[in-house]
């Protein structure tokens, strides 16, 4: 799996991600409470994700970002992680690699 770009300031669009284990198959997010964190990759500087995380389909560990401003307010390469708490369970983490392209 791995993220789609995104544009500077467009917060139009929703990435569907398809969270997947080790071994290919969805994680079942079912219950989970999502949260994400960003890191600029040539600032340093980490941040919380501001849009929203929401389960779309548990089962097929099927989320959807919806970008919040801060998300897609300046270009770059950024490494996102986003975390899923069971409560009960062990939290699980999925990192990937995100490019937010300059508007022209």
């Amino acid at each position: 799996m791995a993220l789609s770009n995104a544009v500077q300031g467009a917060r139009h669009t929703v990435q569907r991600i398809t969270w997947q284990d080790a071994d290919g198959d969805p994680l079942n997010l079912t219950g989970a409470t999502l949260t994400g964190r960003r890191l600029d990759l040539a600032t340093g500087t980490a941040a919380a994700v501001d849009g929203a995380l929401a389960v779309v389909d548990g089962p097929a560990g099927l989320f959807a970002w919806d970008y919040g401003a801060n998300d897609v307010a300046a270009p770059g390469v950024y490494h996102v992680q986003f975390t899923a708490a069971f409560g009960t369970e062990s939290d699980k983490t999925l990192a990937e690699l995100w490019e937010v392209h300059p508007a022209l």
